[in-house]
């Protein structure tokens, strides 16, 4: 069996940060984060909210996920994250190209799918270092 590497922890670790606090954001706030502060011009007051409950349990899984020691434990959870992230980044550019959004609301976008790049980009990282 395969230890997971520090890097995988650290990666888990900020994915299990970055889950909570965007969870947090959309789930318990989506109120005054999406309409408040970014000025979101789509009223769907159920979408967020599905969207937060899914980054918390993502966030608990790879909280979960950090606390095992053996990479064969994680594995398929952590590539189905890299797929889940994928697609954020998918989604993400297809928003930012295709809808006309407030400044705010489109710095915002902007600024969550270059955050969502780098996990994906460092997930991807980790993925091929565990493999060997």
């Amino acid at each position: 069996m395969t230890e997971i590497q520090k890097l995988t922890k650290i990666t888990l670790l900020l994915d299990a940060l970055a889950g909570f606090i965007f969870a947090f954001l959309y789930l318990v706030i989506p109120d005054i984060f999406i309409y408040g502060l970014t000025q979101w011009p789509f009223n769907d007051p159920v979408y967020f909210r599905y969207f937060g409950g899914t980054l918390l349990l993502l966030g608990l899984v790879s909280l979960i996920a950090y606390f095992k020691k053996e990479w064969e434990e994680v594995r398929l959870f952590f590539e189905f994250a890299l797929l889940f992230i994928l697609m954020i980044v998918i989604m993400s550019s297809l928003e930012l190209a295709l809808l006309t959004l407030p400044v705010i609301a489109f710095m915002n976008s902007l600024f969550s799918t270059i955050l969502v790049i780098i996990y994906l980009v460092l997930g991807i990282y980790c993925w091929m270092k565990q493999r060997g």
